[in-house]
């Protein structure tokens, strides 16, 4: 077989498998591959999109521009998909619960592409790293939305006592790890949620300084939580911010490790 095709070969299997794993859902309106299951049946979804694009994202190494552009512009073309679905036809499911699902096997798909380019170091990163991060930030803003915008002055629960809150969550997941998804999704999404924003920033303000994005990542968890304290809608939460805090903290101390290893090296 010629090295032309095997090329080929390895773009198509990349390709193929970045779509699969994007609509991987854990639906109760679809049956067969998307139905829905237990944790267990959940997390070996995670586990499969996880090490099927992390070995084939690693044997592209020659291909990263071709992986850079077709991430980019096939979250692009899901997006208005994932939106449809959200407000129209409800293929994901029926529930808030059942979107979210959908919409964290699209981010672990993309976040796994990321960590392995990432680790390969390819002499293109530079143009991977913005080309990925753009085509990313979509999805995130539409997660970002639905995680935090509520109608006004519907509902408002507020816990200002450290540990009375999502804290909770771990507490409860550490008893009994076989709990449903849930709790899970309450502490780690809050954990997670701005764990990309100080790449996102980066990429779209390409000139923003350190302390900007770290007074950014202090004051974002407050404008959430401000929103929904003064508009009466949601759970305003001391642990949120905490976690929110810690996630956002943890994702600008892996960007500045990567500005200075891979992309201030490139330039």
């Amino acid at each position: 077989m010629s090295e032309i095709k095997q090329n080929r070969i390895k773009k198509f299997a990349f390709a193929a498998a970045f779509i699969l794993s994007c609509f991987t859902m854990n639906s109760n309106n679809l049956g067969g591959y998307w139905e829905s299951g237990g944790m267990a049946k959940i997390m070996l979804r995670y586990v499969l999109i996880f090490v099927f694009l992390f070995v084939l994202t690693l044997i592209n190494k020659s291909n990263i521009s071709f992986i850079s552009k077709f991430v980019k512009y096939a979250l692009w073309a899901i997006m208005p998909i994932v939106i449809f679905d959200y407000y129209v036809t409800n293929f994901s499911g029926s529930m808030y619960l059942f979107k979210v699902w959908w919409i964290s096997y699209i981010i672990v798909a993309a976040a796994t592409v990321f960590l392995a380019a990432t680790i390969m170091k390819p002499k293109e990163y530079k143009e991977f790293f913005y080309d990925f991060w753009l085509g990313f930030t979509p999805i995130y803003l539409f997660a970002i939305y639905i995680s935090f915008i509520r109608t006004p002055f519907t509902k408002l629960s507020v816990n200002m006592k450290l540990g009375q809150g999502t804290f909770l969550m771990l507490k409860a997941i550490i008893k009994n790890p076989r709990i449903d998804f849930e709790p899970y999704l309450i502490f780690f999404g809050n954990l997670i949620i701005f764990l990309p924003l100080p790449f996102i920033l980066s990429a779209v303000l390409k000139k923003i300084k350190p302390y900007q994005l770290a007074l950014t990542g202090f004051a974002a968890p407050f404008l959430v939580e401000g929103y929904q304290f003064f508009l009466k809608c949601g759970d305003v939460d001391i642990d949120d911010i905490v976690l929110n805090w810690l996630g956002y903290f943890i994702g600008l101390g892996l960007y500045l490790i990567i500005k200075k290893r891979l992309l201030t090296k490139s330039e």
